[in-house]
């Protein structure tokens, strides 16, 4: 009775081993944007402090999201980004206007330095559209409040919307989509960055 019952040990081990190896492993990702050509000179004034953007509640989460109909929508628990998106937007977007030269200094949140300028953003959208033609799709809302003034005033809001043509099947397709959106979205921030007077 006990060699049975160190069998039936034995077997509900190799059971359970057998059901854990046929689950996939959770897979993390970031995103990234590099800013093209070398850093311009930073500005002689003007402090921009960058808050933590926030998210729609489609884009919140840190699972990765489909479009698979008009209304419908779901997640991938296996892929997943190592950090929540808004929060790497967030990074991205201090680290590629620290390069551009339109301030003197880019600040994030726990910067001491007194700013003149704030930036806020909104993760509107991002998923993969598989609807149609396979797309990975971001939408971010920015607005640049001046704080110097007395009243605030805002400056500028826009929201840029990209959705580039996926070029496979997996995760990794759908981050490299992301990624060059979001290349094009900071770009073009950037480019209309410059005409406003400070």
């Amino acid at each position: 009775m006990k060699h049975a019952a160190i069998a039936l040990v034995v077997l509900s081990t190799g059971c359970v081993g057998a059901l854990k190896s046929e689950y996939p492993e959770r897979r993390f990702y970031t995103l990234g944007a590099d800013r093209p050509g070398a850093g311009a000179a930073p500005a002689k004034e003007g402090v921009l402090r960058i808050r933590r953007f926030t998210a729609s509640k489609v884009s919140e989460g840190s699972e990765l999201v489909t479009r698979k109909a008009d209304a419908e929508y779901e997640t991938d628990f296996y892929n997943a980004f190592f950090v929540p998106p808004a929060t790497q937007m967030t990074e991205q977007t201090q680290r590629w206007l620290a390069s551009s030269g339109l301030f003197s200094a880019i600040v994030g949140t726990g910067s001491s330095l007194p700013e003149s300028h704030v930036m806020e953003g909104n993760l509107v959208a991002l998923y993969a559209d598989r609807r149609q033609s396979p797309a990975a799709v971001m939408e971010v809302q920015f607005m640049l409040l001046k704080v110097a003034s007395d009243p605030s005033a805002v400056l500028f809001q826009k929201s840029y919307r990209e959705s580039v043509a996926l070029t496979g099947d997996g995760p990794e397709a759908v981050i490299a989509g992301w990624n060059g959106a979001l290349a094009k979205i900071l770009a073009a921030l950037e480019k209309d960055l410059q005409k406003i007077g400070k």
